[in-house]
């Protein structure tokens, strides 16, 4: 008879098997090492990508500051080029009739405004108006003058305005230098009241053109009580 066979330990078996595993282990630690303190070792599978090259930048001077770069090209200077100036040139002024000689050859025009073609020819004069009217005396109390162009001559045509309050009333009057000729062939008159009144600077008179644009300035004037003080002398003289 052939003898009998021992089965084998089994205990022997799971040591072999524990033993492979923790060498396994081991072997798996150690490479997971040698990987991670080199990465660039040929047993890594999943080696890094190499790192790009540096860029050279230049060499900061001895104060710390930036490099110089001095300029290859020098852009000139342009000098702005003035436009001429326009001059405007003035609206001329016109009289609508042909002036009259005149006897009188007026003085003394104070110099108005450079915008107006006219100024007053001296002061506002109060007369008796018993000197051009001698039926009026009392009874009446006006405004009147004359206006004269740029050679001493009398101009014609030109309107007239009279505004501003009296005696509590307000006055709007206009008349035209030519109607009056017994002041001169450039004569105006303006009828106030039916007596004398007197104020201090609420009347003003002013010449037009035809379009109401102000030749002159406004020239305020002051009336008074008195009979022989019942007219006001205003003229007025071309100065441009």
């Amino acid at each position: 008879m052939s003898p009998t066979r021992t089965p084998e330990d089994p205990d022997l078996l799971w040591n072999v098997l524990t033993l492979l595993v923790w060498l396994g282990i081991g072997g798996v630690i150690l490479l997971v090492g040698v990987i991670y303190v080199n990465p660039n070792t040929p047993v890594n599978p999943f080696p890094p990508h190499p790192l790009p090259t540096l860029l050279s930048l230049p060499t900061l001077d001895g104060e710390g500051g930036l490099p110089t770069i001095s300029p290859t090209q020098t852009v000139p200077e342009i000098s702005p080029t003035p436009l001429p100036s326009t001059t405007p040139t003035p609206e001329p002024t016109f009289i609508l009739a042909t002036p009259l000689p005149e006897a009188l050859n007026p003085t003394g025009t104070p110099t108005p405004p450079f915008w107006y073609a006219f100024g007053v020819q001296g002061k506002p004069n109060a007369v008796s108006a018993a000197l051009y009217h001698p039926e009026r005396t009392c009874d009446w109390m006006g405004v009147a003058g004359r206006v004269f162009d740029i050679q001493g001559r009398p101009a014609i045509g030109i309107r007239v305005l009279l505004r501003g309050y009296l005696g509590g009333k307000s006055v709007n009057l206009l008349s035209l230098t030519g109607t009056a000729s017994l002041y001169g062939p450039s004569g105006y008159e303006f009828t106030l009241a039916d007596a004398p009144i007197a104020s201090r600077g609420t009347l003003y008179i002013q010449l037009l053109d035809q379009a109401d644009l102000p030749l002159s300035p406004q020239v305020a004037f002051d009336t008074f009580a008195e009979c022989e003080k019942n007219l006001i002398l205003i003229d007025f003289k071309q100065v441009r």
